[in-house]
């Protein structure tokens, strides 16, 4: 197979690794969009925390600003909260690139991305029993999870598969609808994929409300069964 580097990925690997098509990969991207709108629509939905707090982990953008507004009005609870909302969301990153430290262009590696989304699902299981439990922490695990399903995703396929924070993806489509509408037409395919990408996280959102509603915080244990499913078929696949 193929072995390009990315991300500081080598252009060599010695393990047998599972060869994504750009078909699959952005089948595989649309799943787990829409499992990251999901728990980020539940986070956000306020149904599990017991102050309502509405904080989003697929993403932590508002988490920057949030957390220097705290320390601008003196508030350092806001600070410390969102704080810890950017740090969760960096040791998911943090998980994944040493699990994975030379990734190779549409290369799935078993050893190194079946273990990430286990420790994934293991995150989401805990993430549910906390807010079952009236814990706030259960936001920090959700964004965490988030944080490795979005390296692992860039990292192999060039950043063309991002499966949690849409604002990028957002800009891009903006960009690029505008390019074709002037006839340049060389990213339509980008345009595409991120169309497909940000409507399966919007159906995500959109889904999450009712079983939050209906299963509370076990809810979460949906998307913990997501990505069991798929560490194992990768470890078991190759």
């Amino acid at each position: 197979s193929t072995t390009v580097s990315t991300r500081g990925g080598q252009s060599c690997s010695s393990e047998k690794s599972i060869t994504l098509t750009k078909k699959y990969a952005l089948l595989f991207g649309m799943l787990l969009a829409m499992n990251s709108g999901y728990v980020n629509g539940i986070c956000l939905s306020g149904l599990l925390a017991h102050d309502h707090t509405k904080q989003a982990a697929a993403a932590v953008t508002g988490a920057w600003t949030n957390s220097a507004l705290g320390v601008a009005t003196g508030d350092n609870q806001q600070f410390l909260f969102n704080a810890k909302c950017i740090l969760s969301y960096v040791t998911g990153s943090v998980i994944a690139g040493v699990l994975n430290p030379n990734p190779v262009l549409f290369q799935v590696a078993p050893s190194r991305v079946g273990p990430a989304f286990g420790i994934g699902s293991v995150l989401l299981y805990f993430s549910s029993t906390l807010a079952k439990n009236d814990n706030m922490k259960f936001i920090y695990l959700a964004a965490i999870a988030n944080g490795i399903q979005n390296s692992v995703t860039s990292s192999i396929t060039a950043n063309l598969v991002r499966t949690t924070h849409f604002s990028g993806i957002s800009s891009d489509i903006g960009t690029f609808l505008g390019q074709v509408l002037r006839g340049n037409t060389q990213n339509l395919m980008k345009l595409k994929v991120f169309c497909l990408l940000a409507s399966s996280f919007w159906i995500g959102g959109l889904i999450s409300y009712s079983l939050a509603v209906k299963f509370s915080a076990m809810s979460l244990l949906f998307s913990a069964g997501i990505y069991l499913a798929i560490a194992l078929a990768i470890t078991t696949a190759a």
